[in-house]
């Protein structure tokens, strides 16, 4: 019985056991990091500007309110990142690239490490630097593990591995949440800044080992997508995604999904947060409560990756594994309408981010794996790095545009919420429909273009 129920969970053959464990252990450190920064984050801008709020045109921009303008800063800077990004991955090893990104980190953790509990000196520039600090972590290095997973991946690995693999990512999250949640009241956030040092170099050490077993095992030393082409085919770093990705309906798809689900996603964000700065007054109580949030999230999505990831995408297929997420969030957003409340918002946040970490996140990585290697490097920096911020810069005008219309009345958001998940619905019929096809036609001769 153990032995049946480890295939349909989690079928995992022999040799592919150091890869799907190694990556597995990646995403741990990389989820467990982001889980650190992002509950002190939030709680460090809406603190700061709760007490000191922005005054533009009239109107001021408190807490929740700033914490808006700084997705708005995101969006700006991660244009950059993708720029940068795509015309380092012309010419540097995926490997070399990823530990150069963790020796950067490093030294900005380590600044912030010296001032972050320092109002005084970090000031309002200070504060905006970190909040994009927490956000850049995730815009760099969760799409660039998946990148590297996907292109270590066929798609009829994916659907078989990617539950394991991503439950090493929601046990990172529950990981990291919960030292925030049990430690920042009691030492500040400068120590846990300077703990963020040791998983920097476990991952640096673990892509370094990925990296040799696949060299062992293919016997070619990968280097750069597809880099003999690119320069004289694209030369434009800023356009080379995005013309990928126009060019493509699949791709087309595949940013829609993910923009509709920022757009949501950082509505019920917004509900959460004005609910907070509301309800709590302390700013590291914040930060506890943001942390207790993390781990109700990291507990529904240890839960869901466990039991249901790889049994559903492996028996089911990508489109019912795609529809977990939209489903839950039109049931969640429906009862807030009804009955807004600290505690249902709280839920239901735990529920958007729950089952994007684990269910949602592992079927939507596995669609580019059908794709060749410059869609997995460059048109997915461009949809993961610059196409979701620029959709949370809508959901931003949104979220502020009704809520000084409806004058705080937050619940009337789960409106556009639930007519936007109808249209997400129908997103992933097509990708579904699309992913089967290509996968066939990968399974039976080289992976083909976008």
């Amino acid at each position: 019985m153990l032995s049946t129920l480890r295939k349909e969970l989690f079928d995992i053959r022999p040799s592919e056991l150091p890869k799907a464990f190694g990556l597995s252990a990646y995403f741990f450190l990389v989820i467990a990091i982001f889980w650190v920064l992002k509950p002190m984050k939030r709680g460090l801008i809406i603190g700061y500007f709760g007490n000191d709020p922005i005054r533009i045109l009239g109107y001021a921009f408190d807490g929740a309110q700033a914490e808006q303008l700084g997705k708005v800063l995101n969006m700006i800077v991660a244009f950059a990142v993708v720029v940068a990004f795509t015309w380092l991955v012309r010419r540097i090893p995926r490997h070399r690239l990823i530990v150069a990104f963790c020796l950067v980190f490093g030294g900005l953790f380590a600044f912030f490490g010296l001032y972050v509990d320092n109002i005084e000196v970090l000031g309002g520039p200070g504060v905006w630097s970190f909040y994009v600090l927490g956000d850049i972590w995730t815009t760099v290095m969760v799409a660039t593990f998946w990148a590297f997973a996907n292109d270590l991946n066929t798609g009829e690995e994916a659907e078989r591995l990617y539950g394991v693999i991503g439950l090493g990512g929601v046990l990172g999250g529950f990981v990291g949440a919960s030292i925030v949640s049990g430690y920042v009241r009691e030492i500040g956030r400068e120590p846990l800044l300077w703990g963020l040092l040791l998983p920097l170099t476990a991952i640096a050490g673990l892509v370094w080992y990925i990296h040799y077993l696949e060299v062992q095992q293919s016997g070619r030393e990968a280097c750069c997508p597809e880099s003999a082409t690119d320069d004289d085919a694209t030369p434009n770093a800023a356009i080379e995604g995005a013309k990928l990705v126009l060019n493509s309906r699949y791709l087309l798809g595949i940013a829609a999904l993910l923009g509709v689900y920022e757009i949501v996603s950082n509505v019920i964000d917004f509900q959460l947060g004005v609910y907070v700065e509301d309800t709590i007054d302390s700013d590291l109580a914040r930060d506890q409560f943001f942390g207790f949030v993390g781990q109700l999230t990291s507990a529904v999505s240890i839960g869901v990756q466990l039991l249901l990831t790889s049994f559903v995408m492996k028996r089911m297929g990508l489109r019912i594994a795609l529809l977990f997420l939209p489903v839950a969030l039109f049931a969640g957003s429906f009862g807030f309408l009804l009955a807004p409340s600290l505690l249902l918002v709280g839920f239901l946040s735990a529920s958007d981010n729950g089952l994007n970490y684990s269910i949602n996140q592992s079927a939507r990585e596995a669609l580019y794996t059908p794709t060749s290697q410059d869609v997995k490097y460059k048109a997915k920096a461009f949809i993961d790095m610059f196409l979701q911020r620029a959709a949370k810069v809508v959901a931003v005008a949104l979220n502020l545009g009704l809520d000084i219309l409806t004058a705080g009345g937050i619940r009337w958001l789960s409106i556009p919420v639930l007519l936007l998940i109808a249209g997400w619905s129908y997103v992933v019929r097509f990708l579904g429909r699309e992913f089967e096809d290509r996968k066939s036609e990968a399974d039976s001769a080289a992976p083909i273009e976008a």
